[in-house]
């Protein structure tokens, strides 16, 4: 173990066996870092008390993983384990259909090193909270991820930050640069189908986007070009995202597709260049069947709602049932269960939380994990239900 004055504590040479798999991960160092060497030593203090310290960051070097461990090569993945959106990486590739140990060995790889940092920034004047990712694999990808999350309490304790932290983004900045994949994918799947390397990657553009069309989601033009300029050019692609507001990005396919990149203040460029057209659209309910998504059904919002005082028994009993009601007419109803299906065909059940002026209609659904709320624009929905 070995501590240094800029503020970290690490240790070198680790190897980890994992229970019930066969695999032997390989570490040549990890390090704790905080921003100096006080910060260092406050932070255990701050964690013994239950106090989140203002930055730590954890960094990891000479990640090695083996192509044929049970990590990376693994058995093929049944067909009922996998979803249209899986191994889009390998349409056109020939007879390949997914992407193994064996598939990267014979693109050329002999196992994978990877260098690691991850860390968090704690903002308490600001009530955000930035996550931060920086990843390179040898030969084959560099990733920088930084992402902000909005917080509703200035607290530091842990405890008081869990359940303030909400999922909505302030700002988002995601940067891929191909190290060496690009070239290594784009041979090995040209001669697996017999063509050129271009033809190759023009085939493959088009069955993604076959793949992606038949299951809901229509990427514009310029998505596509991108795309393509992205696997025959290779270099970097950038993503940002600065909302006005911070935004929740499970509301998202709620929204039109043309709103969302307003709604994102999203950006994307390739090698320094400019997407122009961002144009995308989606059909959120044929998305959720493609992901094996299940709709919600009025047991499960009945099941999420609190339960009621008790009460001395009544001689009388009214069912209540779903009435069809006038959607200038939902702010009459706030407080009870709703049932709203939008103009893509998308179904939501759940407590009718505000009719804002701007004619936004908030519903708090059930979700695994907890509840989410939603925001739709009333023009949007094509009929409603109230249970009553």
């Amino acid at each position: 173990i070995s501590v240094l004055p800029t503020g970290s504590v690490g240790v070198k040479q680790i190897k980890i066996i994992p229970n019930l798999i066969s695999d032997v991960i390989s570490i040549g160092a990890i390090r704790l870092n905080a921003p100096n060497i006080l910060a260092l030593l406050n932070a255990r203090r701050q964690l013994n008390q239950g106090e989140l310290p203002q930055a730590l960051s954890l960094s990891i070097r000479q990640l090695e993983l083996s192509l044929h461990g049970s990590i990376i090569g693994g058995k093929t993945p049944s067909p009922s384990e996998r979803t249209p959106f899986d191994d889009l990486d390998t349409l056109g590739c020939g007879p390949v259909t997914y992407f193994g140990g064996a598939q990267w060995e014979e693109m050329g790889y002999n196992n994978f090193v990877s260098n690691m940092d991850m860390g968090y920034r704690f903002t308490p004047a600001e009530n955000r909270i930035n996550l931060q990712v920086n990843s390179h694999t040898q030969d084959w990808a560099t990733l920088h991820l930084d992402i902000g999350f909005a917080l509703n309490t200035s607290s530091t304790s842990i405890m008081q930050l869990a359940t303030a932290l909400t999922p909505k983004v302030t700002g988002l900045n995601v940067v891929l640069q191909d190290d060496g994949y690009n070239t290594h994918r784009n041979n090995y799947c040209a001669a697996k189908a017999g063509k050129s390397i271009n033809e190759y990657i023009a085939d493959h553009v088009q069955r993604v986007v076959e793949r992606l069309r038949a299951n809901g989601i229509k990427p514009g033009p310029g998505l596509i070009a991108a795309y393509q300029r992205y696997l025959t050019e290779g270099g970097q692609i950038t993503m940002t995202a600065n909302p006005p507001a911070p935004i929740d990005p499970a509301e998202l396919p709620f929204y039109k597709a043309e709103d969302v990149v307003k709604l994102a203040g999203l950006t994307i460029k390739i090698n320094d260049e400019a997407v122009t057209d961002l144009s995308v659209d989606w059909d959120v309910a044929h998305v959720r069947q493609a992901l094996g998504v299940r709709q919600q059904t009025p047991e499960a919002v009945a099941s999420a709602a609190p339960a009621a005082a008790p009460t001395a028994p009544k001689p009388v009993i009214i069912k209540q049932s779903f009435h069809a009601t006038p959607i200038s007419q939902l702010n009459q109803y706030v407080g009870k269960i709703a049932r709203l299906k939008t103009n893509t065909g998308a179904s939501y059940l759940g407590k009718l939380e505000a009719i804002t002026e701007e004619g936004i209609v908030r519903i708090t659904i059930r979700k695994s994990g907890g509840t989410a709320t939603l925001s739709l624009r009333s023009e949007d929905i094509a009929k409603a239900e109230v249970l009553y």
